[in-house]
């Protein structure tokens, strides 16, 4: 992945995923983001900017805990014996985003849990928009969730069939490369959508099928000082904030009709 860094803001007729990026005291930069260079090298010519590559640093040992509902590890950590009664999802820092480490990663898991541990429904619909490695979706079936992840990387697909046989829920949960901002979105329960702050905003208008029967949203990847165009774009779909959360410098917001 690729990042063009840019001092000009304006995001008219921008196809590729950016964002804003608010610095204290030095002037906003925009990022937009593209898995190849081509596509940035035209922009930086319009825009300037710097591009630089994103490292994907390589798997690490890593264990969190989701209050006492999920337990996320590294495929070959060892669980300490007062932690083995907690559901456990087993999860490779891979080359696709999402471990469980990453703080949008963290809040969407908290809100998931608990929207799922209350959920009147025994097998309530997930679906993840942009899902990654397929933490949410697979913390979903570990729940007993009918689980659907989505996402356009081949490479994060991939990896998430292969979190999914790892964890024995090759049955619960289902992948695939689509674009959920062209394909037709299924009935669900709950989406959830950790993605740039850009494609929620261009998901929003897309949900008044699922407003009108009650679905969950879970939206998450938003900075600070981002969340509250997300709220306001929201509000104008007639969504009600729920519940709201942040960790560092970024948000966690909870939707419902």
């Amino acid at each position: 992945m690729y990042i063009l860094e840019s001092p000009h803001l304006t995001t008219q007729n921008l196809s590729l995923p950016h964002a804003q990026i608010e610095r204290p005291g030095r002037p906003p930069l925009l990022q937009i983001y593209s898995p190849t260079l081509t596509p940035l090298r035209h922009l930086q010519r319009q825009r300037k900017g710097k591009i630089r590559k994103l490292i994907v640093r390589p798997s690490t040992h890593f264990q969190l805990r989701i209050a006492q509902r999920l337990l996320i590890t590294s495929d070959q950590r060892v669980v300490a014996k007062k932690d083995r009664a907690i559901p456990r999802l087993k999860i490779r820092a891979g080359p696709a985003f999402g471990s469980g480490e990453h703080a949008t990663t963290h809040l969407c898991l908290r809100y998931l849990t608990h929207f799922l541990a209350s959920s009147p429904k025994p097998k309530p619909t997930v679906l993840d928009l942009g899902c990654g490695s397929g933490i949410l979706a697979l913390a979903a079936a570990k729940w007993n969730a009918n689980a659907i992840g989505w996402d356009l990387d081949p490479t994060a697909i991939q990896e998430a069939q292969r979190n999914a046989r790892i964890n024995r829920l090759n049955n619960k949960a289902r992948f695939s490369i689509i674009d959920a901002l062209r394909a037709p979105l299924p009935d669900a329960d709950l989406i959830v959508a950790n993605l740039y702050d850009s494609l929620l905003l261009h998901l929003l208008p897309r949900l008044e099928r699922h407003r009108k029967s009650h679905t969950t949203l879970i939206l998450s990847g938003i900075l600070h000082g981002q969340e509250n165009s997300i709220i306001r774009a929201a509000r104008g779909f007639r969504w009600k904030l729920q519940r709201r959360g942040r960790l560092g410098r970024w948000h966690c917001l909870q939707f419902r009709a």
